[in-house]
């Protein structure tokens, strides 16, 4: 469990990195601009992708809090193992693909690591709201289990 402050916290960070990520895919998809020469890039995804970096370093701050204070404490009772191991293997993915997009060379690569972190960021929506559901059955157990006593 978290306390309050953490949990909007993390809530706050995770929509915003979410947000900024899938209208920057989607500005750049589907709303380029007319240039003379061919489609140019929408004037928002500068800056989206400006917000998308910070929400970035904001997410490694949440989830480097996160590993000590939440993670460690769970890991050992083997509540909700699953579905964390899932978030915490997309977050590293995601993590990897990122970095991949700033520091791999060649166009290839680049490419393979924008397909592969667009992919896995989507995926990350469903695994984290996964990952809230079974926390929360878990407290909502263990409560009727202590009341029951």
């Amino acid at each position: 469990m978290l306390g309050n402050f953490h949990r909007r916290a993390a809530y706050l960070v995770l929509a915003l990195i979410f947000a900024s990520g899938l209208a920057h895919f989607v500005l750049h998809q589907f709303f380029p601009r007319a240039g003379e020469f061919g489609p140019l890039p929408n004037p928002a995804e500068p800056w989206l992708l400006r917000l998308h970096g910070a929400a970035a370093m904001a997410t490694l701050v949440l989830l480097g809090s996160l590993l000590p204070l939440h993670v460690a404490r769970f890991w050992g009772t083997r509540q909700n193992s699953a579905a964390a191991m899932a978030f915490l293997g997309i977050a590293a993915l995601l993590i990897a693909s990122g970095y991949g997009l700033y520091y791999l060379g060649g166009d290839d690569w680049r490419a393979a690591c924008r397909i592969a972190h667009i992919a896995v960021g989507i995926a990350a929506l469903p695994a984290f709201a996964l990952h809230l559901r079974r926390g929360r059955q878990l407290k909502r157990r263990v409560v009727r289990n202590y009341l029951a006593d």
